[in-house]
């Protein structure tokens, strides 16, 4: 009897462990599907430090500035890329249209300062703007810069504003036609949805990018980082410089049941 009780026990434990990480993974509580999804984005991204020539650096730059929807009024400022979590969007130039947040990331540089945002954004210099839709998928646009998905914690807690450091130190790539631009993260914060002064200039480079928080979207998270280093694109890192191989990368940029799209990476 004592034997069968001592193999029944361990049965019962690891099924109530096989039920609860079912019961976690459905409802998220641990942000296991969070988790699981962050690890398939970085496979997704290919890493290579094979040398690149100087004539396919052109082709990668070529691509990367290609207008794809001017027809829209849309006008190509670069990409942004985050390999961490499998993040490579285009830039464009209109934050406050659907039309724009549809194509990708774009600038948003209206302040108290500026309102009508006459001051178009330099990537290296003063502060940059960057918003992008949450998906609340974990996978598409700025969906993956929200630590818990569709969890409020840990930015809103007992209905205070707080904050997270779980990305500090991480790079974020910017790139355009003069070069590739090289941030790292130093926080994020919430804010409240009509707050502009995140996005005031500053002395200092730095780049602050803008997506909404899941379930409460009258809140914003708020990813601040400051600028480690700059390179053209003849002497950047051959690592760094492939991030933005259109050819061999995937986009992350359209969900089909949302924003429906032809991305501009391999996908």
């Amino acid at each position: 009897m004592g034997k069968l009780i001592r193999r029944v026990v361990p049965a019962v434990l690891v099924g109530g462990v096989v039920a609860g990480g079912y019961y976690g993974y459905q409802e998220n509580t641990l942000n296991i599907r969070g988790t699981i999804q962050r690890e398939e984005l970085k496979q997704r991204v290919k890493v290579s430090n094979e040398k690149i020539t100087q004539p396919e650096r052109q082709a990668i730059v070529d691509r990367v500035m290609k207008e794809t929807h001017r027809d829209e009024g849309l006008h190509k400022q670069g990409f942004v890329s985050m390999p961490l979590l499998g993040i490579l969007q285009p830039i464009f130039d209109n934050a406050y249209s659907e039309v724009g947040l549809d194509a990708g990331a774009n600038y948003a540089n209206r302040t108290v300062d500026d309102p009508d945002g006459d001051r178009v954004p330099v990537m290296g210099q003063g502060n940059y703007g960057l918003a992008s839709h949450n998906f609340n998928d974990g996978k598409t646009g700025f969906s993956a810069l929200q630590e818990r998905l569709n969890q409020d914690a840990p930015y809103l807690v007992d209905g205070q504003l707080k904050g997270s450091d779980w990305l500090n130190g991480q790079p974020i790539y910017m790139a355009n036609r003069s070069g590739i631009y090289e941030y790292k993260v130093t926080g994020q914060i919430l804010v409240n949805k009509g707050d502009t002064d995140v996005l005031r200039q500053t002395q200092s480079p730095q780049l602050t990018i803008i997506s909404c928080l899941f379930p409460s979207t009258q809140y914003r998270i708020i990813t601040k980082a400051s600028l480690d280093k700059k390179w053209e694109w003849y002497n950047a890192p051959d690592k760094v410089v492939h991030y933005f191989g259109l050819t061999v990368q995937k986009t992350n940029a359209h969900a089909s049941w949302f924003n429906p799209g032809e991305e501009e990476g391999v996908n």
